[in-house]
């Protein structure tokens, strides 16, 4: 059996170590170059964003608003196909508490044209859409709440905050 002086022992761990983190920092040196040359996209092929924005306080007795921007981006090289069964279904949404309870949902009254809707989202491009969703003050209480977002298929679910 052969005993390693402790000083020699310490010495090849520390010499170890130090090529350990050469290795590492040499990786992520290749990792961070593929990205900032952009040869590696990190965003999702298609992605859908929105932004909204509450333009007034709630009250028990007025209408309650929220300005919807939505942006359907295709991030491929391809041109991506679009399809709906109706018009109808180009934006569709609803509201839910935190504990994913319904609290109200987009109207079906509301006025478009039921016919089939296709095209196609050029590559590397978006689309957007502005739409204002009115809510009841009866059931859209001042708190904390999940959008739930359908835009030309795609979903998303946004927090937001009724003040």
């Amino acid at each position: 059996m052969n005993i390693e002086n402790p000083d020699s022992a310490a010495a090849r761990a520390r010499s170890n170590l130090i090529r350990l983190s050469l290795v590492a920092l040499a990786m992520t040196g290749v990792i961070l170059f593929f990205v900032g040359t952009g040869r590696v996209d990190l965003n999702e092929p298609v992605e859908l964003t929105a932004r909204i924005t509450q333009p007034t306080t709630w009250t028990e007795n007025g209408p309650l608003t929220l300005n919807v921007a939505v942006t359907l981006a295709n991030n491929t090289d391809e041109a991506m196909p679009l399809s709906l069964p109706s018009q109808c279904d180009i934006f569709r949404w609803f509201v839910a508490d935190e504990d994913h309870n319904l609290v109200q949902s987009q109207r079906n009254d509301e006025p478009c044209l039921d016919v089939p809707m296709k095209g196609n989202l050029d590559a590397k491009t978006s689309i957007s859409g502005e739409f204002t969703l009115t809510l009841d003050p009866t059931r859209v209480m001042p708190g904390d709440y999940i959008l739930f977002l359908r835009y030309w298929d795609h979903e998303l679910r946004e927090p937001i905050t009724i003040d």
